[in-house]
């Protein structure tokens, strides 16, 4: 971090801040999934047609680690708003669509919350009745409602701050 965008951090509100330093471990988080994705399905590659060989359960790691990777990379498309969940503000006039982002934001955060909810119902129901040796898969899987509950976040925290100054522009 250079000393402008420090100096540029400290002036956020607190709010904002937390986003940011939240946005940043999503980030490293998504960046670390998908290298170790691309490291393993490479190691395995080599081991399979080399020397016969393959890593107990790591074609299971790499289809859940498609799972983490897919998730936060929605999560961070969602963040920067490169996918809008909201329908009618594509018609709607412009100041029609400013009164509107807050409330736009707030319900899609309500729709994530009650996703995340059942989601983590169902994988609570998985961890339960997961055979002994292969609940690691089932700790795997808390990637969705994980997902959504990060998706949640980002929306609720929208809806508190607000939407950034260049979301604002046309």
């Amino acid at each position: 971090m250079t000393g402008q965008d420090a100096r540029s951090v400290r002036n956020r509100t607190w709010t904002a801040r937390l986003e940011y330093y939240f946005t940043g471990i999503e980030s490293a988080c998504a960046i670390f999934g998908l290298a170790l994705m691309l490291g393993l399905s490479l190691v395995e590659i080599v081991l399979r047609n080399f020397f016969h060989y393959s890593i107990p359960g790591a074609d299971v790691l790499i289809r859940h680690l498609v799972l983490w990777v897919s998730f936060l990379g929605a999560v961070m498309a969602v963040r920067e708003r490169h996918i809008k969940v909201e329908i009618i503000a594509a018609w709607l006039p412009e100041i029609w669509h400013r009164r509107l982002e807050r409330p736009i934001f707030l319900f899609s955060a309500l729709v994530c919350s009650v996703i995340g909810w059942a989601a983590a119902r169902f994988w609570y129901q998985e961890w339960l009745n997961a055979p002994a040796g292969e609940q690691w898969i089932a700790l795997l899987s808390i990637v969705i409602p994980l997902g959504f509950l990060l998706l949640t976040l980002h929306f609720a925290m929208r809806f508190v701050i607000g939407p950034r100054a260049r979301e604002r522009s046309p």
